[in-house]
Formats: C-alpha cells, sequence, structure tokens
C-alpha cells in the first residue's frame, strides 16, 4: 500500500512513494496477479473442458478455493493499484471492495478444512465415500462456506450502517479495513471470530491427518498422497493466518525497521497477499496426476507436432512471403543496429576497457546470435518445412543457450550498477577487465549446463537412426522426454526468481542508499532507471517461456486464425525484446551514445568530417 502511519495518538504521518518506485511496486503487483490468475483460469478451462472433474467433489471444492482465490487476488490487486492511483475511495465503493475480498480471505481455511474432510471420507470410509460426497451435498457446502463467512462479516457492516450518517457513505476514505470498521467493539469481535474460526479449522486438518495416519495401511499410496495433501492444506493455513496477523505485523516492523517503512510494508503485502495464491495450483493442479495429465495436454497440444493437426495448416504463397519478408527485414534492420553498437565498442578502447560495457556488448552479440537463428528456423520452416533432426538439434540448443543467457547477464549487470553506486571506492578493485569476462564464462556455464543434458538424455534413449530423420524443428519434437518439460519448468522458475530477486534487491539498495552530491544522486537515478529497463527486458524474455500457452488460448478465442496468432506470438516473444539491447546503452548512455553518433557522421560526411572525427579519437 503507498502510505505508512506512525503510531502517534496526536497525528498520522503519511509517507508516499516516489513515482519510479510506486511504478516498480505496481508492476511488480500487476505482473504477479496476472501470472498466478493465468495458472489459475488454466485450472478452471481444464476443469469445465472434462467431465471427470465436473461429477468429482474433490476437484469441485478444488476450483471453488481456485475461483476464490482468483477473486480474492483480484481485489487484493486493485485495492493495491488505487491506493497509488487515486489514494482515497468512495465509502461505498470501497465497502463493496473489502467485503468482497474478507468474504474471499475467510472462506479459504473452511473450504481447506471441507477439503481435508473428504479426504478423510474418502481413505478412511471408502465404501460410504459415494453416499456421503455427492456432487449435489458438495455444492450445498459451498454454500455454506459462503453463509458462514457472510455471518463473521456482515455484522461490522450492519454497525457501520447504524451508527453513521448518510453523508459519510458519499465521502472519501482510505480504503482500509481497520479505516472504515474502527469500532472498538468491531475490533474486538474480529479477534474473538478469528480465534475460534482458525482453532476450529486447525482441529479438523490435525484430526484428519492423524486418522488417515492411523487408519489407513502404511503401504497404500492413497493414503500417503492424502497424508501429503493434508499437509500442505496446513502449510496453505499457516499462510493464510498471515492475513489475520497482519495488521500486528504492520505496526511491529516499523519499530524493527524504522528506515523501511514503505519497504516492510509492501514485502508484507506480497507475503500475506499474494505468496498464499501459489500454494492452490501446486496442491491439486500439479501434485495431482489426473489433473495434471488433463492440464498438460491442454497447454501443450500446439507444441506437440504428432497431436496437433492445426500444425500442418500452411499459408498461401503470397501470405508466407510477407511474413518472411517483414521477418527478414526487421533482421536486418536489428543486425545493422547491433552491428553498429559492436563495431562502436570495438573502434575505441574506453569501452572494452570498461566492465560494464563489456557485460552490455555480450548481451547485444548473444541477442545478435539468438535472433539470427531464431529467423534462420523461422524461415527454414516455411521454404524446407522440416529438416535433419541432427541439425535441429544444433539450431535449437543454440537459441535455448542465447536465450537463457540473457536473465543471468542482466543480474550480472545490475550487480556491476550496484557496486558502483553503493560501493564505489570498492567498485575499481572488484569489477575489473579480468574478472568481467570470468562472469561471461560463468554465465555461458550455468546457461548451456541446465540444456546440454537434454541432448544427453537424448542420445541415450533414442536409437542412431532418429538422427538422420527429418522433423519440423520443434523442440519438443527433438527433445520428446517427458522428464525434459518437468526439468526445464523448474529450471526456469528457479533462474527468473533468482535473476527477478537480483534485480529487485539491487534496485531497492541503489534506490535507499543516501547520496551527498548531485552527481552522486543523479549517477543513482540513471542507475536505477537502467535496472528499471532491466526488469521491463526479464518481462518480455519471461514472455519466451508462457508463449506456448498464450498462443494455446488465443487459439481458443480466435480459433480460425493460428497461423497469425503463431506470427505475432513470434514477432511479440522473439523479436521485439532484441530492441531494448541498443536501447538501453546504445541510445540513453551518453557517453556511447557520443561515440555512436560520431560513427554514423563520419559514415555519412567522410569528406568533411573525417579528419574531426579522428582528431576526436585522438
Amino acid at each position: 500500500m503507498n502510505f505508512s502511519l506512525d503510531a502517534n495518538i496526536t497525528q498520522n504521518k503519511v509517507l508516499r512513494d516516489t513515482f519510479s518506485v510506486a511504478l516498480t511496486k505496481n508492476v511488480i503487483v500487476v505482473g504477479l496477479c496476472i501470472s498466478i490468475n493465468y495458472i489459475n483460469s488454466t485450472l478452471v478451462h481444464t476443469f469445465m473442458k472434462h467431465e471427470i472433474f465436473t461429477g468429482n467433489p474433490r476437484y469441485i471444492l478444488f476450483i471453488h478455493m481456485v475461483l476464490n482465490d482468483i477473486i480474492q487476488l483480484t481485489i487484493a490487486g486493485l485495492l493495491h493499484i488505487l491506493s497509488y492511483v487515486v489514494f482515497t475511495l468512495n465509502v461505498s465503493f470501497c465497502c463493496v471492495l473489502l467485503m468482497t475480498a474478507i468474504f474471499t480471505t475467510l472462506n479459504t481455511p473452511l473450504n481447506l478444512a471441507t477439503m481435508a474432510i473428504e479426504r478423510y471420507i474418502a481413505i478412511c470410509n471408502p465404501l460410504r465415500h459415494t453416499q456421503i460426497c455427492t456432487v449435489r451435498k458438495t455444492y450445498t457446502l459451498i454454500g455454506g462456506i459462503w453463509v458462514l463467512s457472510a455471518i463473521q462479516v456482515l455484522p461490522d457492516l450492519f454497525i457501520l450502517l447504524a451508527t453513521q450518517p448518510v453523508s459519510f457513505f458519499h465521502s472519501n476514505i482510505f480504503c482500509f479495513r481497520d479505516y472504515l470498521f474502527n469500532s472498538p467493539f468491531m475490533i474486538e469481535k474480529r479477534i474473538v471470530v478469528y480465534i475460534i474460526y482458525l482453532s476450529f479449522v486447525w482441529i479438523i486438518i490435525v484430526f484428519t491427518y492423524l486418522k488417515i495416519m492411523c487408519v489407513a495401511k502404511a503401504v497404500n499410496s492413497d493414503a500417503r498422497k492424502a497424508r501429503s495433501t493434508i499437509i500442505l492444506h496446513g502449510i496453505q493455513l499457516l499462510m493464510c493466518m498471515l492475513t489475520f496477523i497482519g495488521p500486528f505485523l504492520d505496526r511491529l516492523l516499523p519499530y524493527i525497521f524504522p528506515a523501511f517503512v514503505l519497504e516492510t510494508r509492501f514485502a508484507s503485502y506480497l507475503v500475506i497477499q499474494i505468496m498464499p495464491r501459489f500454494i492452490s495450483p501446486m496442491v491439486y493442479g500439479l501434485r495431482d496426476q489426473t489433473f495434471c495429465n488433463y492440464m498438460k495436454r491442454y497447454l501443450l497440444f500446439a507444441m506437440n507436432s504428432t497431436g496437433a493437426p492445426q500444425l500442418l495448416a500452411r499459408d498461401t504463397f503470397s501470405t508466407a512471403f510477407a511474413k518472411n519478408f517483414i521477418v527478414v527485414l526487421v533482421w536486418f534492420l536489428l543486425s545493422y543496429i547491433n552491428g553498429t553498437v559492436v563495431v562502436t565498442f570495438f573502434r575505441h578502447h574506453i569501452f572494452y576497457e570498461d566492465p560494464r560495457y563489456i557485460l552490455f556488448i555480450h548481451m547485444v552479440i548473444n541477442d545478435a546470435v539468438q535472433l539470427t537463428v531464431t529467423i534462420a528456423l523461422f524461415v527454414v520452416s516455411y521454404t524446407l518445412y522440416t529438416i535433419s533432426v541432427s541439425v535441429c538439434c544444433f539450431f535449437i540448443l543454440v537459441a535455448v543457450f542465447t536465450t537463457r543467457s540473457t536473465p543471468v547477464n542482466l543480474a550480472g549487470m545490475a550487480i556491476e550498477r550496484y557496486i558502483a553506486i553503493c560501493h564505489p571506492l570498492h567498485h575499481a578493485q572488484v569489477c575489473t577487465v579480468r574478472r568481467a569476462y570470468i562472469l561471461i564464462g560463468v554465465i555461458w556455464f550455468v546457461s548451456v549446463v541446465p540444456d546440454i543434458t537434454d541432448l544427453f538424455v537424448t542420445l541415450a534413449i533414442e536409437p542412431l537412426s532418429f538422427f538422420q530423420t527429418t522433423v519440423f524443428c520443434l523442440r519438443p519434437n527433438v527433445f520428446k522426454d517427458p522428464v525434459l518439460l518437468y526439468k526445464r519448468q523448474a529450471f526456469d522458475g528457479i533462474y527468473f526468481s533468482l535473476v527477478f530477486l537480483t534485480l529487485l534487491s539491487t534496485y531497492l539498495r541503489i534506490m535507499c542508499t543516501p547520496r551527498a552530491l548531485s552527481t552522486e544522486r543523479n549517477s543513482a537515478k540513471r542507475a536505477t532507471n537502467i535496472i528499471l529497463l532491466h526488469g521491463v527486458q526479464l518481462i518480455m524474455c519471461m514472455l519466451a517461456y508462457v508463449s506456448p500457452s498464450v498462443e494455446t488460448v488465443l487459439h481458443i478465442i480466435f480459433p480460425g486464425r493460428i497461423l497469425e496468432i503463431r506470427f505475432a506470438n513470434y514477432l511479440i516473444v522473439y523479436i521485439l525484446p532484441r530492441f531494448l539491447s541498443p536501447i538501453i546503452y546504445g541510445v540513453r548512455d551518453k557517453k556511447f551514445r557520443k561515440y555512436l553518433k560520431r560513427y554514423f557522421v563520419c559514415n555519412r560526411h567522410q569528406v568533411d568530417t573525417k579528419a574531426e572525427c579522428k582528431n576526436e579519437d585522438e
């Protein structure tokens, strides 16, 4: 939230973020909300698409929790953004948002308790499970969950309506529960209800876990899965409980970290409101084998050449020519820009003796290679359609290596900026040319090692004749083992999480470091802007990992436009991010821009300015 209140009874001191900090926080919140809601929406679509789930009480309760999380996360994200954009809201509108958020927050623990009871009946009383756990009773139970949540919250609204004049509901207020329902009686009632409510849920979860553990046989795999699921319910319940202790944390953390009030409040918001929403997809969407199989089939059918007939759709000659002309033209343009940047770098010693520009030029060269390989694959898909598996392996691995090294390179550049701004006296000793080249070697090592194993696994499980056949050159068509997909998803999550945390921590440290001189303040401001651009570039790099799923969803929305969707997806995911590297340093950096402009001027006016440029270089 865009505020912090001190504990002074006489006055409230309101702290506000700067524009750049506010923008960063909101980008993070919106990005997380969109990502989680996209996963949850995929779960809902998978559920609705298959009758095997719609007739099962277990999955009905699960999808109710997912829908509940979608509503809760959307409202929480909306309130966070509104706190920055308009700061205060109409009281009536605030009532609607807060009541919805509170309902959905209270629903989650009750839903967890009912899911634990369903697992207990299924394992400990399997013969009676079909009679007790029916679809009709499940929907009745969901209605009971909403009634119980409403009973706890609606009295606050009735008291507010009875104690406040009508004009109060036409006024504006910062939309925070303690501001709106601020009666001491409401707060005391809320604490008592929370204690009773959470104790009841904990008793149910512990009871069902112990009963399953004691009654079911140890060799029963379903019993083991049920125990593991209930343990995850307990973890999710602990995270949900953070919501109820959030107000205490908001009062405690400013005393522990008085210099980072807004930062601690934002971290508290992410942990309390955002992180628990990750658990629901994990418990059933990824751990449940049946649901995972259907969900995987849904997400990957556009990538699977054997199971996706739409992949065989071909463009007309004129359309194919137009698409390839656009792609090749863009490649020439970007290659010219990148080539000019590389030539400018190598023509001037001031750049290739500076670790900052060495890391930058490495990223430009990496982007140029990645762009060339992906466009070559694009053109080949139209001219030859299928190519040898051996050649495809080479192209795919080079594209994967260069794609993965970009985020790691962004992290290295952010760390270099952090050292330059926050530890300027140590910068010359820490950031040397030799260490910059060592860092580049490390970047390639951590980029190559996770994915070179795909080749080794394929060599081990596929016959030699497979590498002499021809395929449509997509990664799933060459590296087909399902284990490789899960391994790839795990590494992608780890890589981007580490890079994101690196960018966030360096940005916050640079932003919070005090500056005495105006020149140092300007350098810090430029560094924070660069890291923000790195964050944008990282988000665009992440599009490569969600593009198959986005392509699938768009194909469902526009069923007759699969070729246009795939082409637009290719331009946005693989071409557009390559524009950012030259812009960040080649255009924004004053030193590099001066030499780059001089280079262009010298090429355009060789007769008039050649000697001048030569003298300036000297």
